[in-house]
C-alpha cells in the first residue's frame, strides 16, 4: 500500500467515524477493487489511482457532491494534483457505464457492483443482465462467476 493509499484509508474511517456499515463497505470495495487491479497486473501508477477512488468512490453516500468531499479529503492528504484529478474523475463518473476511461475506472466499477449485489441481495437474473452487459476484465468475471455462480 502507497503512502497516499495509507493516509487516504486512514482519512475515510475518520470521516466514516463509527458508521460500520460504511466502514465495511467501503474496506470491501477497495479490497476487492485492489485484488483484481492486482490480478489484472495494472501498472503502479494506475493502480493507485484505482485503489485511493476505491476508497472515496461512495463518500457522503452517493450525493452529486462526491467528488468534491472526496477532492476535499485527497487535498487535505497532500494527495498530488495528477492523482486528485484522475481520482475525482473517476469518482464522478464511476456508475457512468457510457464513459469508462481505463481499467482503473472499470475495475472499480465492477467491484462496486460486486458489493452491492451482496449487500443488497440482487437477483440472480439481474446479476446475469448486468455481468454480460458491463463486466470486462477477466478477474472481475471470475470473482463474480465464483461468489454467485454466474
Amino acid at each position: 500500500m502507497t503512502k497516499n493509499v495509507s493516509l487516504v484509508a486512514k482519512a475515510m474511517k475518520e470521516y466514516y467515524g463509527c458508521d460500520e456499515q460504511k466502514i465495511r463497505h467501503f474496506v470491501s470495495v477497495y479490497t476487492l477493487a485492489k485484488t483484481i487491479g492486482e490480478l489484472e497486473k495494472l501498472p503502479e501508477q494506475t493502480q493507485e489511482y484505482l485503489e485511493i477512488a476505491a476508497l472515496v468512490c461512495d463518500i457522503d453516500n452517493g450525493t452529486k457532491t462526491e467528488h468534491t468531499l472526496a477532492r476535499n479529503v485527497l487535498n487535505a492528504e497532500n494527495v498530488e494534483f495528477d492523482i486528485v484529478d484522475r481520482v475525482c474523475y473517476i469518482v464522478e463518473h464511476y456508475s457512468d457505464f457510457d464513459h469508462i476511461t481505463g481499467l482503473d475506472h472499470q475495475i472499480l466499477l465492477e467491484a462496486h457492483m460486486i458489493v452491492d449485489f451482496k449487500e443488497n441481495m440482487t437477483p440472480k437474473s439481474e446479476i446475469v443482465k448486468c455481468a454480460n452487459t458491463y463486466f470486462m476484465t477477466n478477474y472481475g468475471r471470475a470473482f463474480l462467476k465464483k461468489a454467485f455462480g454466474v
